[in-house]
């Protein structure tokens, strides 16, 4: 058994051991240098046969390092080395000394066995700072993975702020090849893909077993993960490239099983269907995805054919293909989106196209055709593969039935979140075992939560019907009342709508994520909006509402009249038409699809930093409740009845993960609806709930409570906090790990009616504000230190984006700013010193630094205002003069002209750090100064640059 001391070096040592019993060789390479030289070994010798005795010279060898780094990004570099979908080797050209083209190969993706595995440990490359890697695993000499470890019982985010600080300091050349990042302390493994760009620790992953079950423990993870086969598959088969965003993706422990059961059940099972049980949210279609890539490459099936059943799914899904396969192209083009019947069948006729997206209504319209009969006769006994996504949903009518038919020896893979069970079936009868057959694989939603790959919900039944004996069951109303008259009262409503916009803020963190609102139809859905119009006639909250009023009213055609159809019609396009005023568009029902494709791109894109371009809350009968995916929404207002796999696919869409500062998917009910919810809650979990609920508000109450105990016992005052700055490292480490867990715990509950500061017991709202701004200041004396910047942020994560979540930016404060009262001096007074009492509190590194001149410019300026004058002028004008002042003293202080600072800060703003410097240049030497004291000027005058551009301009 291992011990629970045991050292950092001795958890080093039994990993290497573990590897070399998998088949992975030692070698010793001690530098940047040897790992080279060793690659170069390695090349020439896997190339020899091409190289016909003439191994590489230093200046071909030179070439190939170009080839394969260069100024490519990580991103391109990742391409390389697996080459394309149809020749997945890694592979270069280069050109030799004696002008003759020599092609190198460098990893084989397709037998494992065909590449060498190595291992390595303690690497020491000396770039800005001395690092030393751990251990390494190399693949043909390449170092493709990184794994570093931490002494047992030390926080994982240690090891990951260490790789973000390597990567960030020297990661270069052939370690910009590094695929996947491994950190361990020996109990707690996890794994995550390297990339361009910012990496986020919510994104590192479980390793686990076909059950589900975690292989945290370093010998278990290795013995699975590091098999050689597996590792090889990860690299050469399970890796996503997402070329919208530019980005690689190592899939996770389900997904990679999952598809490794599609697999087998094509080859070594024909005629036998079966589905796949993955929870929303999980990232089904990156699993849909490579499994329809790898039928397409890797057997014999003649199409493989996505089908789905939403039209919006269809270009949704053509273009996530698309993003997810930059490789798979047929004759130039990629995966066509299909406009139409006609262009489904070119495609099935193709002989260049093995996959295929479309709908299932297109589909089956082409078998009906009688003019595409004829065309389609060949596919009557040909071996297709449909892989048929949100399986719960769409594949139990007529439609599947004569696809059925046509398609003789078809094989069926669908993939569900929430499957038709005897509990939930529908009129039809059918289950999705009864019309798949087995379940090949399943990644339940309590696992998700688990492994943090989706958020728990938080939940809220929000009463709002008063009076004795008004429910019986559920959302059943008593014999003799109206339900509908009661429901849909104008009064309930507006009740509704007064609690969204009271409390919208507190619950999506100052907005900074959006909400949809469930109801239950079309009618419903605009009395809300007009209500929303009335009652916010100012627009605090951008709302607006979506739905087909063809499909919802046809459900209701026995209740509605061609009249009411047309006034419901009228209704949207209302609406649309003060959409195109607030956002500046040109949207009609006639322009349905393009009205549609907006409202979802603005929903996706929401950004806090740019509200006028945002949704706040959109208001829907059916659409938006299923396929649905963004982390920007965080809260699903309910007035509507829920059940089973539709409630389970409404709450879903709020449980994307994204930053720290978005806990839990936020479900508050207006209706009594707890025993659907806990029904469809024990379905979908198999019998187990208590892991998708947050803790209830007495629980996060005590817990809050014990945080701030512990904080007060490390800084009783936020003022106490500058102290701490004189008693070293382990100070600071325990003031940032007390605050952080207040912080964590806060921003659970304050989503909950019942928070309430002023009932808060030692500790107010000024209080978290001031320590918000004390542990801001802490984080920026750490990065700036010059000495050892990652001393302490290698082992205390700081969890930024917790206090981004209230920060109060530059654009919040210059928006106030504009909007104080000039008109009324006691409002002005007020004005000033709210904005003011916010500029001492500022934890955003750019308001602080503004800060100073924003309040000269509140003490100095605005009192003098007179009431017609503009403040937004005011401000530009003082911020122009003293952006001046500041350049004339510093032209004073180096000894050069202003207009030669101003012309430096012009490029520098309009080219970046590239700017030509040659007026400064000239300057310098016109100065006659020594080439030391030129460099030392030139660089003031940079950091002089970059400051006042960031201090002097508000956008």
């Amino acid at each position: 058994m291992t011990r629970e001391y045991q050292s950092e070096a001795e958890l080093e040592d039994q990993l290497m051991k573990r590897l070399n019993a998998l088949g992975y060789q030692t070698i010793q390479l001690h530098d940047e240098k040897a790992v080279i030289s060793h690659f170069r070994d390695v090349l020439n010798q896997r190339n020899r046969d091409r190289l016909k005795g003439k191994v590489l010279t230093d200046t071909e060898f030179i070439r190939a390092l170009n080839e394969l780094t260069g100024s490519k990004t990580i991103y391109q570099m990742a391409q390389l080395l697996r080459g394309s979908d149809y020749q997945p080797h890694g592979k270069i050209v280069i050109t030799r000394d004696d002008n003759s083209e020599l092609y190198l190969e460098f990893f084989d993706g397709i037998n494992f066995e065909n590449n060498t595995f190595e291992i390595a440990h303690q690497i020491t490359v000396n770039a800005k700072y001395t690092n030393r890697y751990d251990v390494t695993i190399l693949i043909n000499g390449l170092p493709v993975v990184q794994i570093e470890l931490k002494r047992r019982g030390v926080e994982l985010p240690q090891a990951f702020n260490q790789i973000i600080r390597y990567r960030n300091e020297s990661f270069r050349q052939l370690f910009r090849f590094i695929q996947i990042f491994v950190i361990s302390n020996g109990e707690d493994t996890r794994y995550f893909a390297n990339n361009d760009g910012k990496l986020n620790s919510n994104f590192m992953f479980y390793w686990t077993d076909q059950k589900n079950h975690w292989l945290n423990e370093i010998n278990a993870f290795a013995a699975s993960f590091f098999s050689r086969q597996r590792l090889h598959s990860l690299i050469a088969r399970y890796t996503i490239f997402d070329s919208d965003e530019q980005r690689m993706l190592i899939m996770r422990p389900y997904q990679v099983y999952a598809v490794e059961k599609i697999i087998d059940r094509v080859q070594n099972h024909p005629g036998e269907n079966g589905y796949i049980w993955h929870t929303t949210g999980s990232g089904k279609t990156i699993t849909a995805f490579k499994a329809s890539q790898l039928i397409a490459r890797d057997t014999d099936a003649k199409k493989v054919i996505f089908l789905i059943d939403r039209s919006d799914l269809d270009t949704q899904t053509a273009d996530n293909f698309n993003a997810y396969l930059p490789q798979i192209k047929t004759e130039g083009r990629a995966l066509d989106r299909i406009d139409s019947t006609e262009m489904l069948v070119e495609q099935l006729q193709s002989k260049s196209n093995p996959l295929i997206v479309t709908t299932i209504q297109k589909l089956n319209y082409a078998i009906k055709n009688n003019q595409y009969k004829s065309l389609l006769t060949p596919y009557h006994d040909a071996k297709v593969v449909f892989i048929e996504d949100e399986a719960h949903r769409s594949q139990f009518g007529e439609m599947r039935k004569g696809i059925n038919r046509w398609f003789k020896n078809a094989q069926h893979i669908g993939f569900t979140g929430t499957p038709i069970f005897a509990e939930n079936v529908g009129q039809d009868g059918r289950t999705t075992e009864t019309l798949y057959g087995e379940c090949l694989h399943q990644y339940l939603i309590k696992d998700a939560i688990r492994d943090r790959n989706v958020l728990g919900f938080s939940m809220q039944y929000l009463n709002t019907i008063h009076g004795k004996d008004v429910f019986k069951d559920g959302d059943e109303m008593v014999s003799g009342i109206d339900k509908k008259e009661v429901m849909e009262a104008d009064d309930r409503l507006k009740m509704i709508v007064q609690h969204i916009l009271l409390n919208h803020g507190q619950i999506t963190h100052n907005r900074h994520y959006n909400a949809i609102l469930a109801v239950s139809s079309t009618r419903v859905a605009l009395k809300y909006y007009n209500l929303f119009k009335k009652l916010d006639p100012e627009h605090q909250l951008h709302v607006t509402t979506i739905f087909t009023w063809k499909a919802n009213e046809k459900d209701n055609e026995k209740k509605q009249d061609k009249k009411e159809a047309l006034t419901s019609r009228h209704g949207l396009e209302s609406v649309i038409k003060d959409y195109n005023q607030m956002f500046e568009t040109n949207f009609s029902t006639e322009k349905f699809k393009d009205y549609f494709n907006d409202v979802s791109r603005r929903m996706k894109q929401f950004n806090y930093q740019t509200p006028e371009n945002n949704i706040d809350v959109l208001i829907v009968v059916n659409m938006f409740l299923t396929g649905f995916d963004s982390p920007k929404l965080s809260t699903l207002y309910i007035d509507k009845k829920l059940q089973w796999h539709n409630l389970i696919q409404a709450f879903s869409r709020t449980n994307r993960i994204e930053l720290d500062s978005k806990p839990f998917g936020n479900i508050l009910a207006y209706r009594n609806m707890k025993q659907d919810t806990d029904d469809a809650v024990r379905l979908f979990s198999a019998g187990s709930s208590k892991s998708l609920f947050v803790p209830s508000y007495d629980e996060l109450q005590k817990q809050f409570d014990d945080a701030v105990k512990d904080l007060r016992q490390i800084s009783p005052t936020p003022q106490s906090v500058d102290s701490l700055h004189n008693l070293g490292k382990e100070a600071l480490q325990k003031f940032v790990l007390a605050f952080r867990e207040v912080l964590r715990v806060y921003n659970k509950i304050r989503v909950y009616d019942e928070f309430d500061f002023s009932k808060m017991i030692n500790f107010t709202h000024q209080d978290l504000e001031s320590y918000r701004s004390k542990y801001a200041d802490v984080y920026q004396e750490i990065i700036d230190d010059p000495e050892d910047p990652a001393s302490v942020l290698d082992d205390v994560d700081f969890e930024m984006e917790l206090i981004a979540a209230d920060t109060i930016d530059v654009g919040y404060i210059v928006n106030l700013i504009h909007a104080i009262n000039l008109k009324d001096e006691d409002q002005r007074g007020q004005d000033t010193r709210r904005i003011k009492k916010m500029l001492v509190n500022a934890a955003d590194p750019e308001l602080k630094l503004k800060s100073d001149l924003l309040q000269a410019f509140l003490d100095e300026i605005v009192p003098k205002l007179k009431p017609e004058d503009n403040v937004g002028n005011a401000l530009n004008q003082y911020l122009i003069r003293k952006r001046e002042e500041s350049v004339k003293e510093f032209s004073e202080q180096v000894h050069l002209p202003e207009e030669v600072i101003r012309k430096e800060m012009d490029d520098i703003n309009f080219y970046g750090e590239n700017a030509n410097t040659k007026a400064l240049n000239e300057a310098l030497n016109a100065n006659g100064l020594k080439f030391m004291e030129k460099r030392t000027v030139k660089n003031r005058v940079k950091m002089f640059v970059t400051k006042a551009l960031k201090k002097f301009v508000l956008s």
